[in-house]
């Protein structure tokens, strides 16, 4: 059983000798009790070393095709087993707990359904404290240090099944564990988008209005591909704010108004802005702005942005400052000295 570099993580493997692929079963290890997800069969060894790891309190399964050893695993353990609520029926084997969708099923692990998979149960497992998503069958590791889908001819609607990956997307993993073939470890995200990019019944860097999700904000850029630029949709209902007055030091930033009107504070005083006015904010104070809806109607904002990955943002009306890569805020008034707290050695 090899140990992941996720924090209590494992995995083991079989090799496919019809597919020419490794089959893989995870293993996530926890006080409240460890959790086997699409198990395949154990070495002695393996099994050793899991019993040693504290045995398995419930096993997951990602969709119907991979049931595998769960069986086995259930009744050497006394686990329960869970499935989507669509797939548990389609299983063989008994199952304790169904799973909705996006249903937290565990502290630190969500559902993410994918029903235009193979399995109308399908889902992804998000893991947020790792930035990690665990794929069923839709996504496989290969070639090795790459990403596919499962070939169109298992799919009902390949290039709907193609766009269902956009959920993935949404959330920026940069790992992405698999079923099937090898994980990625490092720039999942872009790891999907390229492959997203190959096929040519989709163009997954294009995306409809209609398409985004319903809300105070939609994220555009993650979901077509964005690299170096942010894409963000803001729905300013009556009362509403957009985030607090703030300007970057080293990103511009561009607001279109695509509906209604809303007021515009900045560093040089409010102003109203309408439907069609395009709104620069250049790095630095004379960038500082924040939109309030004072009106009766919902506006509409599109807000594109340099992803600068040293981005450092000021907030002046609380005097906090945020730093990419180090997370959380400072207040600017905690600032001390080069030399404060060090030892000055002759």
């Amino acid at each position: 059983m090899k140990q992941l570099t996720l924090d209590g993580f494992y995995t083991w493997s079989i090799f496919s000798e019809m597919r020419q692929i490794d089959f893989n079963g995870h293993l996530w290890t926890r006080p409240q009790g460890n959790i086997l997800i699409d198990p395949v069969p154990m070495s002695d060894a393996d099994l050793k070393r899991l019993k040693q790891l504290g045995g398995v309190s419930l096993i997951v399964i990602t969709n119907r095709d991979h049931e595998r050893e769960a069986d086995a695993f259930r009744k050497r353990f006394g686990a329960a087993v869970a499935a989507h609520e669509a797939d548990a029926p389609l299983l063989s084997m008994q199952v304790e707990r169904t799973i909705a969708d996006g249903e937290e099923i565990e502290s630190g692990m969500r559902a993410v359904r994918l029903e235009e998979g193979k399995s109308p149960g399908e889902i992804a497992l998000y893991f947020p404290e790792h930035n990690a998503v665990l794929a069923g069958d839709l996504i496989a590791g290969e070639p090795m240090g790459r990403l596919s889908m499962l070939p169109d001819e298992k799919l009902a609607n390949p290039a709907k099944a193609a766009l269902e990956l956009r959920k993935i997307l949404r959330l920026q993993p940069d790992v992405i564990l698999v079923g099937d073939g090898h994980s990625i470890f490092h720039d999942a995200s872009r790891r999907l988008v390229e492959c997203l990019q190959s096929r040519s019944d989709i163009y997954i860097n294009r995306i409809n209005m209609d398409e985004l999700e319903e809300g105070f904000t939609a994220e555009i850029g993650h979901l077509i591909g964005a690299q170096n630029l942010g894409y963000m949709l803001w729905r300013l209902e009556p009362g509403q704010f957009n985030c607090p007055f703030h300007f970057h030091h080293f990103d511009e930033e561009a607001a279109i108004v695509m509906e209604g009107e809303c007021l515009m504070r900045t560093d040089r005083g409010e102003f109203m802005i309408r439907k069609g006015d395009f709104i620069a904010f250049p790095p630095g104070r004379s960038g500082a702005h924040q939109f309030i809806n004072k009106g009766s109607e919902r506006c509409v904002l599109f807000l594109l942005g340099e992803e600068h990955p040293h981005m450092v943002c000021e907030y002046p009306d609380s005097e906090k400052i945020v730093a990419r890569p180090i997370h959380g805020a400072f207040r600017k008034k905690d600032a001390v000295g080069y030399w404060d707290g060090e030892e000055r050695r002759q």
